[in-house]
């Protein structure tokens, strides 16, 4: 069951990849502050947040390759 505290860190893995893919920056921030959030969630429930810290990664990962395609853009 989700309460309101284990929902943030799903919210949060949705909109890092959404703003990811906007401003590379506050894509990789939001999904660091997901993993942190996902970690401390673990840590005081026994659920397992998978997706949560799937979201959060993919956030991270999108955010990167955006910026590096940004960089490549602009110098080429």
């Amino acid at each position: 069951m989700y309460t309101p505290k284990s929902k943030v860190p799903l919210i949060l893995g949705i909109l890092s990849i959404v703003l990811g893919l906007i401003s590379p920056i506050v894509g990789i921030i939001i999904g660091i502050v997901t993993l942190v959030l996902v970690q401390q969630n673990e840590k005081s429930t026994e659920h397992i947040f998978k997706t949560e810290k799937i979201l959060g990664i993919v956030g991270i990962v999108v955010s990167v390759l955006n910026w590096i395609a940004g960089i490549f853009l602009y110098f080429s």
